[in-house]
């Protein structure tokens, strides 16, 4: 699960201009459901339910989970499992950062 660390990684860098969104691929929740994951966990960041799957189609979504990081320019500097233990997630929010 990677919400503890989506939700440190927000408390962390937030004011610094990362944004994390959350995508819930809306196969299987609800959007109520979602509601109710955000309120529930107490979820300080964005959680979008991606029905129709328009927002994993645009980024080629074929795996869960995914992460994408997004530069200030809006390109995509990295993608792949958001705990591949060979990407160093912090020197990469931080270089996105800079």
């Amino acid at each position: 699960m990677m919400e503890p660390q989506l939700v440190s990684w927000h408390e962390k860098w937030s004011k610094q201009g990362l944004v994390i969104i959350e995508i819930d691929n809306g196969q299987i929740d609800s959007l109520d459901e979602v509601e109710t994951h955000v309120a529930d966990r107490n979820i300080p960041f964005t959680v979008l339910h991606d029905k129709g799957g328009a927002v994993c189609d645009r980024y080629a979504v074929r795996a869960y989970p995914s992460a994408y990081l997004i530069d200030k320019g809006g390109t995509v500097v990295w993608e792949g499992h958001p705990t591949d233990p060979s990407v160093n997630a912090v020197e990469l929010i931080q270089a996105a950062l800079a």
